[in-house]
């Protein structure tokens, strides 16, 4: 039995191995977005936002090329059902920027080297794959990861930038701060500067900043790269909301948080209320202590005001510690109010004495309707009756 679960368990971890990894690595595909922000960062551009619509196009390709293999040798970016990246990216519903022919403005880059690194490498060396690592025009990045049965990784990244969408970064994408100065990472609209219509903005010329979509009292400022801003003092998480707008006077807004860990205000007085009933507790013994000893005070009253009537400011104070005694016997009043329970059971058993005299006689009925029967019976053996005939 145990040899047939173990080749049972074979066979299975061998089937699992021989299918290829569909599913999004969120490790890698992290990993990924990490490195090609910082080397936009380090040529002095934005970071690229996360798009789920761009993540599904971009794993959709990875998924299918690990499944069915590359649809033409020459061309990678087409896939087995005949689609590019264009028609991928619109499937999953994203709503791209189109140039004036009406084209719409994404792209794609694609490697299978082993690791990010070569990867990355790769991609930086190729003149066209680096122009959408370090696009000015895009703003959006969708990554896709997947892995065949022979082991073969794929890494699928696609581009986009959409009207009105322009993603800030707190402190360049940070997850936590620990200073409440932080600086704003700021995009503009780089693919239609102009604009588009009378609701697509073109390229912002001011922005505002608010912490809770206030517009009215946020004056507006240039764009700039940077714009520097000042978290509240609280812990914990903090969005901050920038509104653009652009010379026609068309607006879009975006937004970003991140969490402030330094010593905030919230979180001390919070604490206060919590300890306040302790006190109030811990304060009843106090006011009974002192109770005890000014009692041997009023032992010393009476004697002034037996002496003359000349000390009236004595005597209150005798009458305000008299009463303070009477409370003391409220603290066990609660025991009290319970020893009726142990008082009613002794009443309910002594009312249950009849039924146990009652059963008393009725034993001796059936002793003596029993006797009776015995007795019969041998006044029928006398007879001449035999059992039988009973």
């Amino acid at each position: 039995m145990r040899k047939s679960l173990c080749i049972y368990v074979l066979i299975l971890c061998l089937a699992l191995v021989s299918f290829p990894v569909s599913a999004q690595e969120p490790t890698l595909a992290a990993e990924w977005l990490v490195r090609v922000n910082q080397v936009r960062l380090d040529e002095g551009l934005a970071p690229y936002k996360s798009s789920d619509h761009l993540v599904a196009a971009a794993q959709r390709h990875a998924d299918d090329v690990a499944a069915n293999g590359f649809a033409n040798s020459d061309d990678p970016h087409l896939g087995s059902d005949g689609t590019h990246e264009q028609e991928r990216v619109a499937q999953a519903g994203y709503v791209a920027w189109t140039w004036n022919g009406g084209g719409t403005i994404v792209d794609e880059n694609m490697s299978t080297h082993d690791t990010i690194d070569a990867g990355m490498d790769f991609f930086l060396s190729s003149e066209v794959h680096r122009a959408n690592v370090l696009s000015s025009r895009y703003r959006e990045i969708g990554i896709g990861v997947a892995t065949d049965g022979a082991g073969g990784t794929y890494h699928v990244l696609v581009f986009g930038v959409r009207p009105n969408v322009l993603p800030i970064f707190i402190n360049d994408g940070a997850a936590t701060t620990d200073d409440p100065s932080v600086a704003i990472h700021l995009t503009n609209e780089e693919a239609r500067p102009d604009g588009e219509g009378t609701d697509k903005m073109g390229q912002a010329i001011e922005v505002r900043i608010s912490d809770d979509l206030s517009w009215a009292d946020q004056p507006w400022q240039p764009w700039s790269n940077y714009v520097p801003w000042t978290l509240p003092e609280t812990s914990g998480e903090h969005t901050v909301y920038v509104q653009f707008r652009d010379a026609a006077g068309r607006t879009t807004e975006s937004a970003d948080t991140i969490i402030f860990e330094g010593e905030g205000t919230v979180e001390p007085t919070p604490v206060p209320p919590t300890f306040t009933p302790e006190p109030t507790a811990t304060a009843i013994p106090p006011t009974d202590t002192p109770e005890p000893t000014v009692t041997p005070e009023p032992t010393l009253a009476p004697e002034p005001t037996a002496a003359s009537t000349s000390a009236p400011s004595p005597a209150p104070s005798p009458t305000v510690f008299v009463p303070t005694p009477t409370p003391r016997p409220v603290g066990p009043t609660p025991f009290p109010t319970w020893t009726p329970l142990p008082t009613s059971v002794p009443t309910q058993s002594s009312g249950s004495q009849p039924p146990f005299c009652l059963l008393g006689a009725l034993q001796g009925v059936v002793v003596l309707f029993g006797l009776y029967l015995v007795l019969r019976r041998g006044r029928g053996r006398k007879s001449g009756e035999s059992p039988d005939d009973e």
